[in-house]
């Protein structure tokens, strides 16, 4: 076992104590606290704060228990376990001393003799539901089912403790979040702490039950105003549960808090909601942001290029396309294909300029638009090259492309000189995958109206358009097969 396991268990030891507190001594202890800070061995500086309050105090189990966790908070365990001997010594059956050693113990790394003083604890005081709940956490990784078994006992021994919220957090803890959900679905949400809040919000989030956990989120900050990391939660929630309007509001809230301190996600998740609502111009500031506070989040620069092609602004979509792809080494298949897209429509744009020019019979600007035409697809069979080069097993899927989109361009047999060979070579695989009827079939209707419409060779057309009929899904493209081969509908 890993001590930083049990470093937040440590830090919550005072916090946990404090209710039991007698009042007598809580002001003692915190003098006591903060001498101890400056001189953690005692023997110094606190030395004096430390006899006055033993001296007062060392009667008192509970307040020679407070004095063990300031200790701990100090890492002088050997202080610490003097300090719980003092308690049992008093009462050999308080709980919270045996917790206390089970602290130490937790903290040095050492969860068998850890288990073993919570365990204690169970025994002495059945009703002290602290032991059970550190006595699972230590069995949380290694024998789920125990720390499973001890929930129950508490549940048996103690019913009116918030049990589901604390099985929630032993789940979450495990990083079994779809278990944790369930959890704290049970318990009763004006009664689970702020920290335990934040797991179920969490735990919904990556579950994908966003709608619950934004519900979760906004009953959290009802509750906890000033704790702003629960408007980052309602927005991760919103934004990917496609809630445009809550994930823009409590994206606005969250960057205008000046008590929280910003991170690069929560200007792209802001950028997110803003793209899902349309407002483009201010989705490209807010990935600007994200992105000159973590250059290394390079989707963000794809973000942007997606806005800008939103916007019909193809040059900056393409400048930032560019960018992200340069910059990205780890950019996937779909990602070059976004950057080959926008090659492709601006040849489209440069080939309907150049049609209108041609119709208004202006010869020198259609051949400057087809010029222009040529130059974008020819960028765009570079990106479907680097798409092989770097994917090989992906070279069916980029010269589909490459025949398809010069089909939609007009450019007939230069589709022609890349779905003829692709075709060939998928009717000679013995097994056809999915993905293989897809490009074949798609390839057959375009090869098959080629010739139909632009060359007027039926002939030629019907094996392409009956190989529509035997492996397409596209009821559309069926019809029109069944049109060309005569076949009655």
């Amino acid at each position: 076992m890993k001590a930083v396991k049990y470093l937040v268990m440590g830090a919550l030891v005072l916090g946990m104590s404090a209710p039991v507190m007698a009042q007598d001594y809580l002001s003692a202890i915190s003098e006591v606290s903060k001498a101890l800070e400056s001189d953690p061995s005692g023997l110094a500086g606190a030395k004096q704060a430390v006899k006055n309050y033993t001296k007062t105090f060392k009667k008192n189990p509970e307040a020679m228990v407070a004095l063990g966790n300031t200790y701990i908070g100090v890492k002088n365990f050997e202080q610490a376990i003097a300090c719980a001997d003092l308690a049992l010594k008093k009462d050999k059956n308080y709980a919270d001393a045996y917790i206390l050693k089970g602290d130490v113990e937790a903290l040095k790394d050492d969860g068998g003799a850890a288990a073993m003083w919570y365990q204690q604890a169970m025994q002495h005081d059945p009703q002290n539901p602290h032991g059970y709940t550190r006595y699972a956490s230590v069995y949380r990784k290694v024998d789920p089912k125990e720390s499973e078994r001890i929930f129950q006992e508490l549940r048996k021994n103690v019913p009116n403790y918030p049990i589901d919220a604390e099985l929630g957090h032993n789940y979450y803890e495990s990083g079994e979040d779809a278990k944790a959900f369930d959890a704290f679905s049970k318990a009763n949400i004006n009664t689970i702490g702020e920290a335990y809040l934040g797991e179920y919000i969490l735990s919904a989030f990556s579950t994908a039950k966003y709608d619950k956990g934004l519900e979760i989120a906004k009953a959290a900050i009802n509750r906890f105003p000033k704790n702003g990391g629960f408007l980052r939660l309602a927005m991760f929630n919103a934004v990917e549960g496609k809630n445009i309007n809550d994930g823009i509001s409590f994206a606005e809230k969250l960057i205008n808090n000046s008590d929280v301190e910003k991170r690069s996600n929560d200007f792209t998740y802001y950028a997110r909601a803003l793209m899902a609502g349309g407002q483009y111009e201010k989705a490209i500031e807010q990935f600007t942001k994200a992105f000159s506070m973590d250059n290394t989040t390079f989707s963000n620069l794809q973000s942007i290029s997606d806005a800008y092609t939103q916007l019909g602004n193809i040059d900056k979509a393409e400048e930032y396309s560019i960018k992200y792809l340069d910059s990205n080494p780890n950019a996937k298949p779909s990602e070059y294909n976004k950057l080959a897209a926008v090659y492709v429509e601006k040849a489209t744009q440069a080939g309907k300029l150049a049609k209108a020019q041609l119709e208004a019979n202006k010869k020198a600007d259609v051949s400057s638009f087809n010029a222009e035409k040529n130059t974008n697809w020819q960028k765009a069979l570079g990106i479907y090259n680097k798409i092989v080069e770097k994917f090989p097993q992906l070279s069916d899927y980029a010269n589909y492309q490459k025949g398809h989109n010069a089909f939609s361009l007009e450019m007939d047999d230069e589709a022609l000189n890349y779905l003829l060979p692709l075709v060939s070579k998928l009717k000679a695989k013995s097994d056809l995958t999915d993905d293989d009827k897809y490009y074949l079939s798609n390839s057959c209707f375009d090869i098959g109206y080629i010739y139909w419409g632009g060359k007027e060779d039926l002939e030629t057309a019907k094996p392409f358009f009956q190989d529509v009929l035997n492996y397409s899904e596209v009821e559309s493209y069926k019809k029109i097969a069944r049109q060309a081969l005569g076949i009655e509908e």
